[in-house]
């Protein structure tokens, strides 16, 4: 389950938000400033908002849904977009018994870690709460269970969803392609950079690019990454960890935020652009974190 979608979400920022954004309708620009002075997270919010298609953004105006109370909109606008609604699904049944009756949930320490991002929005919008002596969570909106319970995901959905992830990381990479098409201009008009991704997927990288790096034009290999501008989180697969490796000084990660209120979809501004991996990430422990995710099964011999 992928519970990274509801990071640094809380539904008291999610409502201000929204109110802002009923009450300033015209000015997308002012609403974000005026949300920011008391309120964090705008970035993951916002685009929070617009894949549910409450709000919609055309330039510098917000459309808005106002057709019932806030709380009530954004539990149905849940339970309707696939991308959130199987994860919640996932959730909300460990409360429930194997006879159809409500218990409480009391997680082990990992998938309550894993969680802690739906966890604590569902704490926020009053949907669970956490008993502290007992150590374990108590539902309290039975109805939302109830009404979710029987929804069901075709493998046609879940394909659908995996496509629309993978046209936002080609959307990234071909941003980036036309920001190199540019910047290459300024070293030398012949040079051109070549999306090798669009024809080999095992090549570890996306984008072949040159730099001036010690005064020299040097070839260099470009992974891009969509990512959240909180905290930049990203996943390296081994072909591109290898690359990154062998490659230390000429890899370079661009890690793109997305930004739906932006026509482009990303902010282009926010982009970190990082070589040399191993002393740059993984021996820069003082900002960067990261861990091996997932189960490797296997029986012994």
């Amino acid at each position: 389950m992928n519970f990274e979608i509801f990071e640094n979400l809380d539904f008291s920022n999610i409502e201000n938000l929204y109110n802002l954004c009923l009450e300033n309708q015209n000015n997308l620009s002012l609403i974000k400033n005026l949300y920011s002075r008391d309120n964090k997270h705008l970035q993951e919010t916002i685009n929070f908002l617009i894949e549910l298609n409450i709000i919609n953004i055309h330039n510098n105006s917000v459309s808005i849904k106002t057709t019932k109370k806030f709380h009530t909109l954004l539990l149905e606008q849940l339970r309707i977009e696939p991308k959130y609604s199987l994860t919640l699904k996932y959730y909300l049944q460990n409360f429930q018994s194997s006879e159809n009756k409500i218990v409480n949930f009391k997680p082990d320490l990992g998938y309550n870690i894993l969680s802690s991002g739906l966890r604590n929005l569902l704490i926020s919008a009053k949907i669970i709460k956490h008993n502290i002596n007992e150590d374990e969570y108590e539902l309290l909106d039975h109805n939302l269970l109830n009404e979710i319970k029987n929804s069901e995901f075709s493998p046609e959905q879940l394909a659908l969803e995996i496509k629309k992830q993978n046209e936002l990381g080609l959307a990234a990479e071909k941003l980036v392609f036309n920001y190199e098409l540019k910047e290459l201009l300024k070293i030398d008009k012949k040079l051109k950079p070549d999306h090798i991704s669009q024809r080999d997927v095992s090549a570890g990288f996306d984008i072949k690019s040159y730099a001036m790096i010690d005064g020299k034009v040097t070839e260099i290999f470009i992974e891009v990454k969509a990512v959240s501008s909180s905290n930049y989180k990203f996943h390296l697969r081994p072909g591109e960890y290898q690359k990154a490796i062998n490659n230390l000084e000429n890899y370079y990660l661009y890690l793109l935020p997305v930004d739906y209120s932006l026509e482009e979809n990303f902010n282009y501004s926010k982009i970190l652009k990082i070589n040399n991996l191993q002393s740059n990430i993984f021996q820069n422990k003082n900002y960067w974190s990261y861990q091996n995710d997932g189960f490797i099964v296997f029986r012994k011999n």
